[in-house]
């Protein structure tokens, strides 16, 4: 096959930025604009008829749980080449912008490859992956008992077969992947076998580092959350507060997100286990909103200069 002049692989550039930017500041506006009136009524009074050390607060709780997960990236990626901080929140920040807008933010995986060399960028998508499934475990690690002790709390009834056919579903998944476990994934060479043994190639103190940072992390948000529970004038015990949040991110993070849909299946979960414990749904929403605009799109808008100046590593 005839190789791309550098000419059109210039243009592509421009017109996959173009692209990025275009979707991540539509899918903003998008999310902005359908929340309810009585919610954004309910935000604005809650922002201006409260001290602006609460906002400086929050929005310093919101980038340290950045700082965390840049600290995690460099940490990781310094197994393949030694990054800087700075760089570190390049490759994190572009990616979530072009990622915020797809499928369980999926398009981070073809981001965070392009700041590598060809021969690299492999290796980069399964650290991502080793990185998201650390996360994963801390939302799993502290959602679990949040979520049994929410059932009994507020004696909301599950139908005995819905776990049942969760238990069949993860022990097919296992058997599954551990019968097909030497064939090809999606990715042409990487199968599921190799993806665990270069996990175990990891040193085990960067895998320790890595999913220490993740738990931090999970503490920062989630303290995050409750309070902006309180910001916005909800009452409610830390001791009831904690185990709603981490049963909410334990839900949220088992449903596929569709385009467009991620905000709305947390606040739709975040809606259903409040309710429950007869807490007001207008200041819920705002709550999952605040979170979303603090931990996504401020971030996601300083990823967009970044995605502005991009330029692929040499292959």
């Amino acid at each position: 096959m005839r190789p791309l002049s550098n000419k059109t692989k210039h243009y592509g550039l421009i017109a996959l930025k173009v692209l990025i930017l275009g979707a991540t500041f539509l899918y903003i506006f998008n999310r902005l604009s359908s929340l309810d009136q009585q919610a954004w009524h309910t935000f604005r009074e809650a922002v201006s008829g409260n001290s602006l050390v609460f906002i400086l607060l929050f929005v310093l709780l919101a980038s340290i749980n950045w700082s965390l997960e840049l600290v995690k990236w460099r940490t990781l990626v310094n197994v393949l080449k030694k990054i800087t901080f700075r760089e570190s929140a390049r490759q994190c920040l572009s990616a979530l912008s072009a990622s915020l807008w797809t499928p369980n933010r999926i398009g981070e995986y073809g981001v965070k490859p392009l700041f590598f060399p060809k021969e690299e960028r492999k290796k980069v998508m399964v650290l991502n992956l080793f990185s998201n499934l650390s996360q994963l475990f801390a939302t799993i690690l502290f959602g679990i008992p949040g979520l049994v002790y929410v059932l009994f709390r507020f004696d909301i009834e599950v139908a005995a077969w819905k776990p049942l056919l969760l238990l069949v579903f993860v022990l097919g998944m296992l058997t599954a992947g551990y019968v097909f476990r030497k064939r090809e994934l999606l990715i042409r060479g990487l199968s599921l076998q190799k993806l665990l043994d270069y996990f175990r190639s990891i040193p085990l103190e960067i895998r320790m580092r890595v999913v220490l940072l993740s738990v931090l992390r999970y503490v920062v948000f989630t303290g995050l959350f409750c309070l902006l529970l309180g910001f916005f004038g909800i009452d409610i015990p830390v001791t009831t507060a904690l185990p709603l949040v981490t049963s909410m991110y334990l839900i949220a993070s088992v449903l596929p997100s569709f385009f467009f849909t991620e905000v709305a299946i947390k606040g739709g979960v975040a809606l259903w286990l409040f309710s429950h414990a007869g807490y007001d749904e207008i200041a819920v929403l705002c709550t999952v909103t605040a979170m979303w605009l603090l931990n996504f799109v401020l971030p996601a808008i300083l990823g967009s200069f970044f995605v502005g100046k991009f330029k692929t590593a040499a292959s």
